[in-house]
């Protein structure tokens, strides 16, 4: 195990205060996991491929293409983003324009039930409308977000941490 891995192995959940999950000050999806094993960006389920085409296309294929940027708090990229900059910046490219804050982001478009996600839409963890966390659902149970400042964007599954819920905008 690399010295990185073994610090975020070791760091523990109270050091992720200022950029942890959905409990944390912040709202950003921890580093780590709740067991305190590091995460890792798994890798897309190829079992049950989604058809993505047209303007969904275009934000999955935006948001994939920032994977291994960095986060900043308030960033807009192109180098950095935070996770509602991320989510405004690949919808954009499709010709869509999001509000700048994922609390407002969360209350755009159409109710999305989890069990329904196509390729494109918008995940929020939280409340609709005072959501902590955004971030692209890309298909194969996976979502692309800017994470935090330890990991900044990465593609992820689901099962790694569950949305509360979803809006469709395009």
């Amino acid at each position: 195990m690399g010295t990185l891995a073994l610090a975020a192995a070791a760091t523990p959940a109270s050091a992720h205060q200022a950029d942890s999950g959905p409990t944390g000050a912040s709202g950003h999806i921890p580093s780590s996991r709740p067991d305190g094993s590091p995460s890792t960006s798994p890798s897309p389920d190829t079992s049950t491929p989604d058809q993505v085409t047209g303007a969904a296309a275009t934000v999955v294929d935006f948001a994939r293409a920032q994977v291994g940027k960095g986060y900043a708090m308030g960033g807009t990229g192109p180098s950095a983003y935070d996770c509602s900059g991320l989510t405004q910046a690949a919808y954009r490219q499709a010709g869509v324009e999001l509000p700048r804050v994922s609390q407002e982001q969360s209350a755009s478009g159409r109710d999305v039930d989890l069990s329904d996600l196509r390729p494109g839409d918008l995940l929020y963890w939280g409340a609709k409308g005072s959501a902590t966390h955004v971030a692209v659902y890309v298909g194969g149970n996976t979502y692309v977000g800017a994470q935090n400042s330890r990991v900044g964007v990465v593609e992820r599954s689901l099962d790694w941490s569950s949305p509360s819920g979803a809006v469709r905008v395009l």
